[in-house]
């Protein structure tokens, strides 16, 4: 069977992938042929890509889980400007991904990753300047020498990161077109899928966003793109369950049984840039408890 894993964005939520991961893999025993991933799903995906076989997946799933857990706080991850929001005013981002460009470099083994003839890994990134949204696929040789700056750039939201270039052109976060890119998993023929988001849908598939309350403008500011990035979440779920309702609509595509796994109810974080110890082990738990009750579209 050819199994597809695709995990969303959502930040510091990419726990509660890791948590939904370790029971799949670990407990389900689920072994995974091609993964897609955006923004922080890219990273996580990136893990998981590495490895050769089963055996291996199950090291690299738990190396994951290993590296969450060792989150100690932001720092780790970005450094925040002296200047804080003021700093807008000098250059067109808040913050320098510095951890996070460490940790491309130091827990991915490219040369197991591109070109891995047991796995496909694909990652998505917008070119700011086209709008064009690209993908990173670990089969295409001429994308190997860039392959960490698509993961950084997937991770790069605008205003908060600096955009990263790439041919020319400054690359930010996938989730600005498809937070869940479950059209390119269609596109490899999968023949059962499994998607992890962070974020809950209604039984109709709308957004479930909760109540959140926020305190000045960069937490106002992270909000509204929680609420966009909800939005296109729902709409790639709705989408992927046009296509197995109607396939005949949908030239080249066929029906794939398709598991959504989510949270049951909003995962409520005004800040989603807040790699606080004690919630990375909490949404872990969740996603492990989550991944034991698939929704099947």
């Amino acid at each position: 069977m050819k199994r597809a894993l695709v995990l969303s964005g959502g930040g510091c939520l990419g726990a509660f992938e890791v948590g939904a991961i370790d029971y799949l893999v670990r407990k389900r025993g689920m072994d995974f042929d091609v993964f897609l991933g955006t923004s922080v799903g890219a990273l996580n995906v990136s893990f998981l890509g590495q490895a050769g076989n089963f055996q291996e997946l199950l090291h690299y799933a738990a190396k994951l889980k290993d590296f969450w857990l060792a989150i100690t706080g932001d720092d780790q991850i970005y450094r925040k400007s002296i200047l804080g929001g003021l700093g807008l005013l000098f250059r067109d981002y808040l913050y320098k991904p510095i951890g996070l460009e460490k940790i491309i470099a130091q827990q991915i083994d490219f040369k197991r990753l591109c070109g891995n003839p047991a796995k496909v890994v694909k990652i998505t990134a917008v070119a700011v300047e086209t709008g064009e949204l690209l993908y990173a696929d670990n089969r295409r040789q001429e994308l190997w020498a860039d392959f960490p700056k698509y993961i950084l750039a997937s991770a790069s939201m605008p205003l908060l990161f600096p955009g990263v270039m790439i041919n020319s052109k400054h690359c930010y976060d996938g989730g600005l077109r498809d937070v869940t890119p479950l059209g390119a998993v269609f596109d490899e023929q999968p023949d059962e899928i499994v998607v992890v988001i962070n974020s809950p849908v209604r039984e109709d598939l709308s957004p479930y966003l909760g109540y959140a309350q926020t305190k000045g403008s960069l937490e106002a500011l992270l909000r509204t793109i929680d609420i966009l990035v909800n939005e296109i979440n729902a709409n790639d779920i709705q989408l992927a369950h046009q296509i197995n309702q109607r396939p005949e609509s949908f030239p080249g595509r066929k029906k794939v049984p398709l598991y959504l796994i989510s949270p049951s109810n909003p995962i409520i974080e005004p800040n989603s840039l807040s790699f606080c110890p004690e919630k990375i082990r909490e949404r872990i738990e969740l996603g492990f408890a989550a991944a034991q009750k698939p929704r099947l579209l």
